[in-house]
């Protein structure tokens, strides 16, 4: 939550469109989506056009009005200049509520994606540095695993994937360097990394279903995740299956 020695004012609607357009710096959009969380108004208001069913003709109505105004616009009619300033006013709330909406829809799989994602824990044993070691760690899996302890995940994948050129059938190792590819945003090589596990090692099989279902959650689709979160959910030994029931709630 922002300090409230930092609380910005409500968006403006140049920001909304800016923000809904994919126009806002990495600074910026950061700054909006703090905003999002902080602001009831705000955010009730997106949520509430996600929720609208009547958008289904908002481009009509939008073009419903537009017609009107630049028809009154034409009379110089001093009489009419109210009613043009009212009907402009719905029209910028109707283009921006139908923009809302649709960038609402549209994003929910991502939005779920980032709220439910952390990435799992190193499981492998730590390797002391002193001492005689009969199988000492690869070089490589080490590097990986610094980077992977440190929350440097993007550095972390080069050195997986040199780890896992020689030791494909390394499960631990391929769990954490999808891990790493769903926080880097490349969800289709971290879909290559958990299939590879899936048919393997019955321990992780829980684990390997939310990871996946987070992967299709983040590429957008939908039946694909939603099929790995009811395994998850009928899993009642599951870490996950809480969240999955949760997601699966916000996804019917």
């Amino acid at each position: 939550m922002n300090s409230i020695f930092e609380k910005r004012s409500c968006l403006t609607q140049r920001e909304v469109m800016q923000y809904l357009n994919d126009e806002l710096s990495d600074e910026q959009r950061y700054d909006v989506e703090n905003h999002l969380l902080d602001c009831e108004l705000c955010s009730a208001a997106v949520e509430g056009y996600a929720h609208n069913q009547d958008f289904g003709s908002a481009e009509e109505d939008i073009q419903e009005v537009e017609a009107k105004v630049a028809a009154a616009a034409k009379g110089p009619s001093r009489r009419r200049l109210a009613w043009i300033n009212r009907a402009a006013a719905v029209l910028l709330i109707l283009i921006a509520s139908y923009a809302a909406f649709r960038y609402w829809s549209a994003s929910q799989p991502e939005r779920l994606f980032a709220a439910y994602f952390e990435p799992a824990p190193n499981n492998y044993i730590t390797y002391r540095s002193s001492g005689a070691e009969p199988n000492p760690m690869p070089e490589e899996l080490k590097q990986a695993l610094g980077y992977y302890n440190t929350g440097f995940f993007d550095l972390s994948l080069p050195h997986f994937t040199n780890y896992l050129e020689g030791k494909p059938d390394d499960d631990k190792a391929l769990l954490l360097a999808a891990n790493a590819c769903l926080h880097a945003g490349q969800a289709e090589r971290a879909e290559q990394y958990l299939l590879q596990i899936e048919a393997g090692e019955e321990a992780l099989r829980s684990e390997v279903s939310w990871y996946l279902a987070l992967a299709y959650l983040q590429q957008g689709q939908l039946p694909r995740a939603r099929q790995y979160l009811e395994n998850v959910q009928a899993t009642p030994a599951s870490a996950f299956q809480k969240k999955a029931g949760e997601i699966l709630e916000k996804i019917k």
